[in-house]
């Protein structure tokens, strides 16, 4: 009885265990139960979207085609080493018959019937007088224009994340506006429904009231599905699904200085991605027409090659090995208007970039002197919104006390209160207006996306 209790008092300690170490290894971990990060800055968005973006991926797969390319250019300069292995049968085999005197007849043969050959041979161009150097600098220009090329995409993306990122705190803002005013009519209907019960009211105030508030709710409707496409636009860049939680947290620095005017349109024409791929387009145009003025001019060639065989008279069994060397000269003598043709297309090619490079440096020009006349004008509304909308706060605070004392109409008072809410859009609308054309300043000068 003893053994038994005991025994049992031991699979319960084991099962005890065994639950404590099941319980240890799929518990979470300490680090998983660590609060989740906060709400996504701008920075953090512009580095997902960077880094996890399909057209990026496909950008940086072009630098890999562009890096293969200069490779397989660079490749008739190196050794090129093939092999050569072969095998006949011949059931044709001359020969011319003999016979001595008392002895046997013989025959010999030209052939073997069974002939095999192993070879390997090394050629090795020796010069071909600089038109192999060009098209290797062609294709290395190449790379640079995929590199370019990459940075167009990511400054593209980026300000397409700062634009898309405003713009959800900006139509979010606006609904927290549109909120506080229909509670502002939500507020003075209950007050002129009250008067209007008590007869100190008439049913115009009630009805004016009823109308505004469902004008605004329908702003506010408008208001939230033109957010909800915003942030459904974010969500695509950041790769989250449609309907997964969105926090954010930023706001517009509207006091933030911008580059100077002259320096953004210096920096512009050297630092712009489109003038950069421009001008990568001349290079490789010139690089192609100096492969073009190369393209019929001889080559020297040297050729060694070395092997095993048999068939090979007196011992035609034999396996004999051999080497052979030489070198070879190929002239070109009538390509039939090919170079002619090239020379014609790169020279095509250089004058389309150039002609790209003026209409590029006139654009950039362009934008930064738009978008510094829309950063003056926001700057300019921005530094009598503050005013208005104390003026207005206190304009509607008073509206409210000489409503209420019943010496002006509940018309007066919603006039009041909607002049009060236009001048706080005005003011958010005036600091995002700030912060785009200040961002469309430093895109216009080239620089990076960032806050």
């Amino acid at each position: 009885m003893y053994k038994v209790i005991s025994e049992t008092v031991r699979m319960q300690g084991w099962a005890m265990v065994a639950g404590a170490l099941f319980a240890l290894a799929f518990a979470p971990p300490a680090w998983a139960q660590e609060p989740s990060a906060g709400p996504l800055t701008l920075a953090q968005a512009i580095d997902t979207v960077l880094a996890r973006y399909p057209s990026i991926d496909a950008a940086r797969s072009a630098i890999d085609a562009a890096r293969a390319r200069t490779m397989q250019s660079n490749a008739d300069r190196l050794p090129q080493v093939s092999g050569q292995a072969g095998y006949t049968y011949n059931s044709l085999r001359p020969y011319v018959a003999f016979s001595f005197p008392g002895g046997p007849s013989g025959a010999i043969y030209e052939n073997v019937q069974d002939a095999y050959g192993l070879s390997v041979t090394a050629r090795q161009l020796l010069t071909d007088f600089g038109r192999t150097d060009k098209i290797v600098e062609m294709a290395r220009s190449g790379q640079i224009t995929a590199k370019d090329a990459l940075e167009d995409t990511e400054h593209q993306l980026g300000y397409q994340v700062i634009q898309s990122f405003y713009g959800v705190l900006l139509l979010r803002s606006s609904a927290d506006v549109a909120r506080e005013e229909i509670g502002a009519l939500e507020e003075a209907l209950r007050i002129s429904q009250r008067k209007f019960g008590a007869g100190s009211a008439t049913k115009f105030d009630v009805l004016t009231t009823q109308v505004r508030l469902a004008n605004a709710r329908n702003h506010l409707t408008d208001t939230l599905a033109s957010l909800e496409k915003q942030e459904n636009g974010l969500r695509q860049l950041l790769g989250r699904q449609l309907g997964m939680p969105l926090d954010i947290a930023g706001d517009f620095d509207a006091d933030a200085a911008a580059i100077p005017e002259t320096v953004a349109i210096s920096d512009g024409l050297h630092n712009r991605p489109e003038m950069k791929l421009a001008r990568d387009d001349e290079q490789t145009s010139r690089l192609k027409l100096d492969a073009a003025d190369r393209g019929n001019r001889p080559s020297l060639d040297a050729q060694v090659t070395g092997g095993v065989e048999n068939g090979v008279v007196p011992n035609l069994y034999d396996n004999r090995g051999y080497v052979t060397a030489g070198l070879s000269l190929e002239v070109p003598i009538f390509t039939g208007r090919r170079v002619t043709g090239d020379r014609i297309e790169a020279d095509a090619g250089v004058r389309s970039a150039q002609a790209r490079e003026r209409e590029l440096s006139e654009t950039i020009t362009t934008d930064v002197a738009n978008a510094y006349a829309d950063l003056n004008a926001a700057k300019a509304r921005l530094g009598s919104a503050d005013t208005l909308v104390a003026q207005a706060k206190e304009a509607q605070a008073l509206a409210q006390t000489r409503y209420a004392n019943g010496v002006i109409t509940n018309f007066e008072l919603l006039d009041a209160q909607s002049t009060l809410r236009s001048a706080e859009l005005g003011r958010l609308q005036a600091r995002y207006d700030c912060v785009l054309a200040r961002q469309a300043v430093a895109r216009a000068a080239g620089v990076a996306p960032q806050p």
